[in-house]
């Protein structure tokens, strides 16, 4: 990480006065700027306005529901959009320590897939982009945007994708992020075993090609 001189709208400096702004390059692949601050806050920049729009949305709706970030303030000007939210605690399962350990984290992965599709839907409007259907996604969830802390899921982030959808978008993603992650398919029967279902061809490679 980076520190970083960041000009940042004014609804959001009275939160950001005197703290330091370091960039986050890793694991992160939107295009995006992210800052951390301090150990307080995560900022984000984009140009994408409606997506940063929705993953405020999404998180405003799982709080109460699932550890995710808290709104602190929101901010569009110039056709681009600033997004202060607080800082989960933990490392994400794409961390080098989380994937020593392939069996404890294919485990974990069970958990925050069952977590994440848990969650009652039913009065929510706001629908993934990428899938049709009834049950609560996140849209993207890969081990780069799941947290684990002390052994534990401690919370989901980049929820921007999220919303009702296919299930299949989840497994799709969390069994390629695995592979890659892991650099094999050994353990994939074990996460499919887990989760309850059967591979289906089809639908993997139709999501992973979004």
């Amino acid at each position: 990480m980076e520190k970083q001189t960041v000009e940042f709208p004014l609804a959001m400096r009275e939160y950001l006065k005197g703290k330091d702004l370091v960039e986050v390059v890793d694991n992160h692949r939107s295009g995006d700027k992210v800052y951390q601050v301090d150990d307080t806050y995560i900022l984000k920049m984009s140009e994408n306005v409606e997506r940063l729009r929705r993953e405020m949305a999404l998180n405003d709706y799982l709080r109460g529901r699932l550890p995710v970030s808290e709104t602190v303030a929101f901010a569009a000007e110039e056709e681009r959009a600033f997004y202060l939210k607080t800082m989960l605690r933990g490392d994400s399962l794409a961390d080098k320590k989380n994937l020593q350990d392939p069996r404890k984290l294919v485990e974990l992965l069970v958990k925050a897939v069952h977590m994440f599709h848990g969650v009652d839907g039913s009065d929510c409007p706001i629908k993934c982009p990428d899938s049709q259907g009834s049950c609560f996604v996140h849209g993207d969830f890969c081990l780069p945007n799941i947290l684990v802390w002390d052994g534990e899921i401690s919370g989901f982030i980049d929820t921007e994708a999220g919303g009702l959808g296919d299930p299949w978008i989840d497994y799709a993603w969390c069994i390629w992020s695995l592979e890659y992650n892991l650099g094999t398919d050994e353990y994939t029967p074990l996460l499919l075993e887990g989760i309850g279902i059967e591979f289906d061809k089809e639908k993997f490679e139709y999501y992973t090609r979004l």
